[in-house]
């Protein structure tokens, strides 16, 4: 294992860092424990715990690591290449369904009046059910399945409290996806890079949820699998968040190595017709959806690159920064490319 000591003259600043970082920060280094080797990577590096774990960093030195596209690094990249407005635009899942509503084919409004609220309501009646979604939260965190009769005054006492929140049509998905795990919506990340005038598509991945939850997040239980950008064809098994492998799924058993994705050239086109509607985002990650009419667009992200990195053993931080013509080295010293 390749620790680092922590000098002396570190320590006044460990502790003033422990003092100063947010809450999870400082979960963070409660977590490192006496692992000094985890506090350097924090305070040189930005990386958190959960990357220093899935990605293997006590085994791997430190030109190893800095293969790694860790978040702080990512971040730090698409602050830089990305415009401003196009970054609110993907956190706001209300402005990216108004930059590209021309992409979607289920209905989807805001709640910010109360005429919003009756016309979500009235919705309800009519498909029983509806996708509510916090406006800027990731990850699948916040996001409900409400059902409900044909009763407005129902839908009306579901919706009070969701002011300010994205309600949806609920998604129906094609067979193919569903085989993994028909309750969630599974979906499919594929990363796009735009420079010039000119698309670049850049690694993609399934991600499919556990018996009984509707997200197919990774971080509320989901599995991830690498594909073939060119091809559409799965080529790694299945993996969770703690990087542990399943060569199947473990609640339906159906295997990932090997499974072509139906309409991939579909989602290729797609995908390049959304990002050139995004002209001032050189990097968005794109979570995509199929049903039986074709593919639908389901949010935009800065997306992180765990799920790529850990399926695949190894760091994208080079690729990523060519793509997006912009290297963030060690040092933090910035270099047009």
């Amino acid at each position: 294992m390749h620790f680092v000591t922590v000098h002396n003259a570190m320590k006044p600043y460990i502790l003033l860092y422990k003092t100063l970082l947010p809450r999870r920060y400082k979960h963070y280094l409660q977590r490192a424990g006496g692992n000094t080797d985890m506090c350097h990577e924090t305070l040189l590096h930005g990386t958190f715990y959960e990357e220093y774990e899935l990605y293997g960093f006590a085994d791997k030195d430190e030109a190893e690591r800095r293969e790694y596209l860790t978040d702080a690094v990512r971040n730090r990249i698409c602050h830089r290449v990305n415009s401003r407005k196009g970054e609110r635009t993907v956190v706001d899942k209300w402005l990216t369904y108004c930059r590209l509503k021309e992409f979607y084919h289920r209905r989807v409004m805001l709640l910010d009046s109360d005429s919003a609220i009756a016309e979500a309501a009235a919705l309800g009646c009519r498909t029983r059910e509806l996708v509510a979604k916090p406006v800027n939260q990731c990850g699948g965190r916040g996001v409900q399945l409400l059902t409900g009769g044909n009763s407005n005054e129902d839908w009306l006492s579901l919706l009070k409290d969701k002011q300010g929140w994205v309600i949806e049509e609920r998604i129906g998905q094609d067979a193919a996806l569903a085989q993994w795990n028909p309750s969630s919506v599974n979906t499919i990340r594929i990363n796009t890079f735009q420079r010039n005038g000119q698309v670049t598509l850049f690694t993609s991945f399934i991600r499919t949820g556990r018996a009984g939850s509707f997200v197919d997040n990774g971080f509320l239980g989901g599995l991830f699998a690498s594909i073939d950008t060119e091809t559409g064809v799965i080529f790694t098994d299945g993996y969770d968040e703690k990087g542990l492998p399943y060569p199947a799924h473990p609640d339906s058993g159906v295997p990932y190595r090997g499974t072509q994705i139906p309409r991939w050239q579909e989602l290729r086109q797609l995908s390049e017709k959304m990002a050139k509607a995004m002209p001032d985002m050189v990097y968005i990650g794109w979570d995509m959806s199929l049903t039986p009419n074709g593919w639908e667009p389901v949010e935009a992200n800065r997306g992180e690159f765990v799920a790529q990195q850990v399926t695949q053993g190894h760091g994208m931080r080079r690729e990523f920064e060519r793509l997006c013509g912009y290297s963030h080295s060690a040092r933090y010293k910035n270099t047009t490319l």
